[in-house]
């Protein structure tokens, strides 16, 4: 299996963005603003979600409810997960090319809870295009964490780091792949992709 190319490709920043009207949604919908969303995404309690260890309904039941938002809770989700889920099918289509073309496997590896973890692979339909979407919260481990690099390969089944390329769109994601011997490139967009995928297409290890 070590001889087989593992292509493996963060999934947030990668593979899915948010509406580029998100923030104005947010605010007229919702009465909130996104700088304080994107601080609930950087607390403890989220910190837990993404580890596994708290459910995102519990988490989000409790910075909602002081918002008079609670109620609102699993039309809240629903509009999160639409709205911050939105596919780069170019990205999806250079790495089905470089699957066929190699006959390597491909994975996501993210920091993700699980329902949003069910909802890409699912409805957003990345489950077609990935042998698995291995994420933090079955791994029990963020990135850039060592672990998380660990148990994800232990998860893929692959022997030899080396065999693994992975790219992500943040810098210390990418050096904690290193660290762990994989191979590892900073996503700049899809040029940047279609620059590290040439090389790997054309039989360079």
């Amino acid at each position: 299996m070590s001889s087989i190319p593992v292509l493996v490709l963060d999934v947030d920043g990668v593979v899915v963005h948010s509406a580029p009207d998100w923030p104005e949604k947010l605010r007229a919908g919702w009465g909130l603003e996104a700088a304080d969303l994107l601080a609930f995404f950087d607390s403890p309690p989220f910190a837990q979600v993404l580890q596994g260890r708290l459910d995102v309904y519990v988490a989000l039941h409790e910075w909602l409810e002081p918002r008079g938002l609670a109620d609102r809770l699993q039309e809240f989700v629903s509009f999160w997960f639409e709205n911050d889920s939105i596919v780069d099918r170019e990205v999806l289509a250079m790495a089905d090319s470089w699957r066929a073309r190699t006959g390597g496997r491909v994975f996501a590896a993210s920091n993700q809870e699980h329902h949003r973890a069910v909802f890409l692979r699912d409805h957003r339909g990345l489950g077609s295009h990935f042998d698995e979407i291995v994420y933090s919260a079955a791994l029990g481990v963020c990135k850039p964490d060592r672990v998380f690099f660990t148990n994800a390969q232990a998860r893929m089944g692959v022997t030899a780091a080396r065999a693994i390329l992975f790219v992500d769109d943040r810098p210390a994601n990418v050096d904690g792949a290193r660290m762990c011997g994989w191979r590892a490139a900073l996503y700049r967009g899809r040029d940047s992709l279609a620059r590290v995928l040439a090389p790997m297409e054309e039989g360079d290890e």
